[in-house]
């Protein structure tokens, strides 16, 4: 896939604007990012924006054949729009999500990313800062919110089973609280500790000292 900012199309054709999309944010040096499958042709819309086009397969072995045959379509691997209600629609041809899952690219990882990034307006309720893998979930229950860490961090990573746990940290975690939510105080329900904390404009923000396998956190009044 190739990585440029095209603009509303003319007729059939994407007209280059020569600036990168913010879902490129972190590609200023990157043009090209793996893919491993095929696309079709689409028909988008006329304000429609492309950031991503697809470059068709071409030899990679033996080494002397592996250049790019065509190195420029109109082929969109990505596409973007905002409709008339400010909403926002990502659409991937491409299916990166999938490769992803599969082949644990980062670029795809940081794509996928910038995209859940740009739908939501940056508006995103956690900010998890740290080493390592972690998975993140976020609910709430009456007037407090519970986020439950899972550490994924592994010499295996994406394989199973998993041989060893490897204890990750420190985490710096900031929360965005809802209406009715404090944020006063905090509960570790694995480490069996509790402690106050403090918000700042709607934010509350503490640090997780390390996580071994999981830990669950009740924040409220």
């Amino acid at each position: 896939m190739r990585g440029q900012t095209y603009g509303p199309q003319v007729g059939t054709e994407p007209q280059v604007t020569g600036e990168r999309h913010e879902v490129l944010r972190g590609f200023d040096e990157t043009d090209i990012i793996p893919y491993g499958g095929l696309l079709e042709v689409l028909k988008i819309d006329a304000h429609a924006l492309v950031p991503l086009t697809f470059v068709p397969v071409f030899p990679v072995y033996p080494p002397e054949t592996a250049w790019m045959r065509e190195p420029k379509t109109n082929i969109p691997g990505l596409i973007l729009n905002t409709s008339t209600q400010r909403g926002r629609v990502a659409f991937l041809p491409a299916d990166l999500d999938r490769r992803f899952g599969r082949d644990n690219l980062p670029d795809h990882g940081n794509l996928l990313a910038n995209l859940a990034r740009w739908a939501a307006k940056d508006s995103i309720p956690l900010i998890v800062k740290g080493s390592g893998l972690i998975d993140c979930h976020l609910y709430r229950q009456a007037d407090h919110l519970i986020l439950h860490l899972v550490n994924l961090t592994s010499a295996g990573i994406w394989r199973a089973p998993v041989h060893e746990l490897i204890s990750v940290g420190p985490l710096k975690i900031s929360i965005n609280l809802p209406e009715g939510v404090s944020g006063n105080k905090l509960k570790f329900l694995v480490n069996n500790k509790s402690r106050k904390a403090k918000t700042d404009n709607g934010w509350v923000s503490f640090k997780v000292k390390s996580i071994f396998d999981h830990e669950v956190i009740v924040i409220g009044n």
